[in-house]
């Protein structure tokens, strides 16, 4: 296909490759991993906030679209992009101020770690909830979402501007 034909992208939600977006899961596992253990406080606190903030619905979007993406044709849907954005600070609000959903959190978030990462699935035994301390000063990251708003929709920008604006076919006449 030429470049300006609409063929789909060649991943699922591409803004979850742009190299912010894959800076916002280092910064994750470095921040989580080794700085706040090392330097516990303000600003280690913070910086996984944002960068889950804006990695996550990129993650949601990649796994709602992917069977659309796996059909001919694909493009990134900004409604479905807008709805994990929403979703996503939605539950992050909740988990943060509100103690069922803080408990939900725990004991899911826990359960999912006990099936991919501890091989629960194969040795059973019971799911550990993890523990998060909710803090209603981590809603000062929650405009980082428009960071992730911008990465999922930068892909679906930067092709209107490489095409131009849609022709409708009504306007494409051919010669009398």
């Amino acid at each position: 296909m030429s470049e300006g034909d609409d063929a789909s992208p060649a991943w699922v939600a591409p803004g979850l490759l742009h190299p912010l977006a894959l800076t916002a899961v280092a910064v994750l596992l470095v921040n989580d991993h080794v700085l706040k253990a090392r330097w516990p406080g303000l600003v280690s606190g913070k910086l996984s906030d944002v960068a889950g903030l804006v990695y996550f619905p990129l993650l949601l979007q990649a796994i709602v679209e992917a069977p659309r993406w796996a059909r001919a044709r694909y493009r990134p849907s900004p409604a479905i992009l807008l709805v994990c954005v929403l979703i996503t600070g939605l539950v992050f609000a909740l988990v943060n101020l509100w103690a069922p959903a803080t408990s939900l959190y725990e004991r899911g978030f826990g359960a999912v770690r006990w099936c991919l990462l501890d091989g629960g699935w194969r040795t059973g035994g019971a799911p550990r909830p993890v523990t998060l301390t909710p803090d209603p000063t981590d809603l000062l990251a929650l405009p980082s979402l428009w960071l992730a708003w911008r990465l999922g929709r930068a892909p679906d920008e930067r092709a209107r501007r490489r095409c131009g604006p849609a022709r409708s076919s009504s306007a494409i006449r051919s010669p009398p």
